[in-house]
C-alpha cells in the first residue's frame, strides 16, 4: 500500500482564501465561545461585525459567577453600551431575513429593538437568502482587525451551554425558562492577515444585502500569537484555509465546502471523526461510500456524533427520513467492505434514568488527527449548495503528523470524545484519553462505553418505527425539503404557483400533502 501524499487542501478547488493566523483554536461549547466573545468585543476600538443565522437581543453572554456584578451582559445592552462609552466604534449586524415558517421562534420587532433603539452606530440588518429555498447560515464575529470568530454557535436564546452538560443546570435558560442541553464549536482565529479575509467577506456580504454602502475603519492589529481565550483548545499559529457555499455569488455557485469534505473523505486512511447536527447530504454519503469501496485502502474507523433524532417535527419531515436511508445504507457498505462505522448521541450528566439526550449542533470534520475543519456547514444537501455557509480549515504535513498541529487536532478530538462519554472528569481521565487517542479499534471501544453503567455515549438508533412506517409511503430523496442545488441555475425569478417560490418548507408542506393525500 502507498500512502498518499497530496494536500487536502487546494485552493481554487475547494478554498477560497488562505491566510496565516497568528493564533488559533477551538471553543467547545457556547459558556466559552460567549465568554470569549464578551472579553475580545469589551476591547474593541473601532469596529464589531457580527453575521448570522439568529440573533436575539437579551441574551446572557455571562452567567453566574462568570458575570461581574452590576455589569450588562445582555447581548445588545452590551453593544450598545460599548458604542456609547467608544465614540469611535461601530457595530454591523446582518441577521437571515428568515422565513414565515421559523416566525415562532423568533423575537420580534428586531429591527425596531436592534436599529431605532440603539446607537446610531450600531447598524443593524435583514439579509435574504440569495434564493427563494436558501437562508443564510453563517455565523461570524469580527472585532477590529483582532479577532474572529466562527462556527456553528449564533448569539441567540437556546444555545448555551458549558462542557458538564448537566441534566439540571440553573444557568441554561433561556427567556427565564430551561432549555435542553446543547453542544457545539467555534474556532477562533487572530492576526491581521487572518482576519482581514473575513473583514472582506462581510463588507461582500453587506454589498450584496442592498443596503447603504459600507467603509470599515481602519483599525491597528492588537492580538497576536499570546490570544487563547479561557477554555480553548489551542492549534497554534498556523495558516488556515476557508471554504464557502454560496449559491448564485457574483459569478458562479460557489461549492466549496462540499469540495472540501469530499476530498477529506476520499483521502482518509485510518480515520474519519464527524459531528453534524444532520446527514442527509447525498454527496457527503456518496463521497464515504466510494471510499468504503475501494479495496486496495485500509480499512477506516468512521465516528459520528449525531442527535438521537430531529430536534422538532419540520426537522423530522425535512431531513429525518433522507438522513435515516442514508444511515442504513453507510452502515450496510461497512459491513460489507470490513469497515468500522459507528453513529452515536450524547446523553446529558445526571442521574436520572431518563436522562435528555445532549442536542448535538456542531459542523466538524477531522480526517487522520491531521485535517480538521470547523464552520456552520452540516452534512445536509442544503449545506452544500444553498444555504450561504463558511468553514475554516487546519491541514498538517503528511510528512509529521506528530507535529504541534497534528497533536492539536488529536487532543481537540480526544477532549471532544471525553466530554461525550462522560469520562472528562475523575481518576480514570488519563487513562480514558490515551485509549481514545488511539484510532484503531475506535468504534469497538466507544461501542463497549454504550454499554456501561449510566452510559454517557449511546448507539444512534439508526431507523426508527415512525420512519419505516413513512418511508413505506414515500422515498425520502423525493422530498423537496433538503434542495441540493437553487432551483433556477440561469438565476430567473420563481414562477409564482412553484411550490419552491414560498421557500423551501412551506413549498415542501405542499408537496408532501399532495403525494400522501386521500384519493377522491
Amino acid at each position: 500500500m502507498t500512502m498518499r501524499t497530496e494536500s487536502i487542501l487546494v485552493p481554487g478547488r475547494n478554498v477560497w482564501r488562505s491566510a496565516h493566523a497568528e493564533a488559533s483554536g477551538v471553543l467547545v461549547d457556547a459558556a466559552d465561545y460567549y465568554r470569549a466573545f464578551y472579553e475580545a468585543a469589551s476591547q474593541a476600538k473601532k469596529s464589531i461585525l457580527l453575521s448570522g443565522w439568529q440573533f436575539d437581543r437579551g441574551v446572557p453572554l455571562l452567567r453566574g459567577s462568570a458575570a461581574p456584578a452590576g455589569a450588562e451582559v445582555r447581548l445588545l445592552p452590551f453593544l450598545n453600551q460599548l458604542c456609547e462609552r467608544n465614540p469611535e466604534l461601530q457595530v454591523h449586524i446582518l441577521a437571515w431575513d428568515f422565513h414565515v415558517v421559523f416566525a415562532l421562534e423568533r423575537e420580534w420587532m428586531q429591527t425596531l429593538y436592534f436599529q431605532w433603539a440603539t446607537n446610531e452606530r450600531l447598524q443593524f440588518r435583514f439579509d435574504e437568502a440569495p434564493t427563494a429555498e436558501g437562508s443564510h447560515h453563517q455565523k461570524l464575529a469580527v472585532i477590529d482587525r483582532s479577532v474572529a470568530f466562527l462556527g456553528g454557535i449564533d448569539l441567540c436564546e437556546q444555545r448555551w451551554d458549558d462542557r458538564r452538560h448537566s441534566q439540571h443546570n440553573p444557568l441554561r435558560v433561556s427567556r427565564g425558562k430551561p432549555h435542553k442541553p446543547y453542544h457545539d464549536v467555534q474556532a477562533y482565529l487572530a492576526g491581521c492577515e487572518v482576519v482581514d479575509v473575513l473583514r472582506e467577506l462581510f463588507l461582500d456580504r453587506w454589498a450584496r444585502s442592498e443596503g447603504p454602502s459600507l467603509v470599515l475603519p481602519d483599525c491597528d492589529p492588537s492580538k497576536g500569537s499570546s490570544y487563547v481565550p479561557r477554555g480553548a483548545l489551542p492549534l497554534g499559529p498556523c495558516k488556515v484555509a476557508f471554504s464557502r457555499t454560496d449559491p448564485r455569488a457574483p459569478h458562479a455557485d460557489v461549492r466549496e465546502v462540499e469540495a472540501l469534505l469530499r476530498a477529506a473523505i476520499a483521502a482518509a486512511e485510518q480515520l474519519i471523526y464527524i459531528e453534524t447536527q444532520y446527514f442527509s447530504s447525498r454527496s457527503i454519503a456518496d463521497a464515504l461510500l466510494a471510499r468504503m469501496r475501494q479495496p486496495e485502502l485500509p480499512h477506516l474507523e468512521i465516528v459520528v456524533i449525531l442527535n438521537d433524532k430531529p430536534e422538532a417535527v419540520k426537522e423530522e419531515i425535512a431531513v429525518g427520513l433522507r438522513q435515516a436511508k442514508i444511515l442504513n445504507e453507510l452502515a450496510g457498505a461497512a459491513r460489507e467492505t470490513g469497515h468500522a462505522f459507528g453513529v452515536y448521541g450524547s446523553l446529558c450528566d445526571g442521574e436520572e434514568r431518563d436522562r435528555a439526550a445532549t442536542y448535538i449542533h456542531s459542523k466538524l470534520l477531522s480526517v487522520d488527527d491531521r485535517f480538521l475543519t470547523v464552520g456552520s456547514a452540516n452534512l445536509t444537501n442544503r449545506s452544500m449548495g444553498v444555504d450561504t455557509e463558511l468553514n475554516v480549515s487546519w491541514e498538517a504535513p503528511w510528512s509529521s503528523t506528530r507535529e504541534t498541529l497534528g497533536e492539536g487536532i488529536r487532543a481537540l478530538r480526544v477532549s471532544l470524545l471525553l466530554e461525550h462519554t462522560g469520562l472528562a472528569e475523575g481518576t480514570t481521565t488519563q487513562r480514558a484519553a490515551a485509549a481514545l487517542a488511539n484510532p484503531e479499534g475506535l468504534v469497538a471501544r466507544l461501542d463497549q462505553l454504550c454499554a456501561g453503567e449510566n452510559a454517557r455515549l449511546s448507539r444512534h438508533v439508526l431507523t426508527s418505527e415512525r420512519e419505516r412506517q413513512l418511508m413505506k409511503l414515500i422515498d425520502p430523496e423525493d422530498l423537496p425539503f433538503d434542495p441540493a442545488q437553487p432551483d433556477h441555475e440561469d438565476g430567473s425569478p420563481e414562477p409564482e404557483d412553484e411550490p419552491h417560490a414560498r421557500g423551501s418548507f412551506a413549498g415542501g408542506v405542499a408537496a408532501l400533502w399532495d403525494r400522501l393525500k386521500p384519493s377522491g
